[in-house]
């Protein structure tokens, strides 16, 4: 094989191997087939989550929060399920922690297994 070839090769790998390696958000691997998924609806862990990402907040009472990342309502919650299951593994939201382990698993499994309503 010429040098281009083995170049080649080599680019060809990396761009067919490197989304595999960082497709994944989530650092913990849930087995949706054995787990109890929980619906939205039944969720306490969003309640932690709406006293500052809630659509009614405004202003100062968002604490920061971004207006966009909502999850006081499914379809916003959905639309941030990957971003909150990320942050939340990595202890950055709450900011201060505050989650339970149960609550964090509830949103780890969530998110993970289809986002059930």
């Amino acid at each position: 094989m010429s040098f281009t070839g083995s170049i080649h090769l080599l680019f060809v790998s990396l761009v067919l191997v490197a989304p595999i390696a960082c497709s994944s958000s989530s650092s913990t691997q849930v087995d949706c087939k054995t787990a109890s998924v929980p619906k939205f609806a039944d969720m306490k862990a969003w309640d932690k989550c709406t006293s500052c990402h809630a659509t009614t907040l405004t202003g100062a009472s968002r604490a920061g929060a971004p207006s966009d990342i909502n999850f006081d309502n499914y379809d916003d919650a959905v639309a941030d399920a990957d971003r909150a299951q990320s942050e939340v593994e990595a202890g950055a939201m709450p900011p201060g922690g505050g989650l339970t382990s149960a609550e964090t698993k509830q949103i780890v499994v969530w998110a993970s297994c289809d986002t059930p309503q």
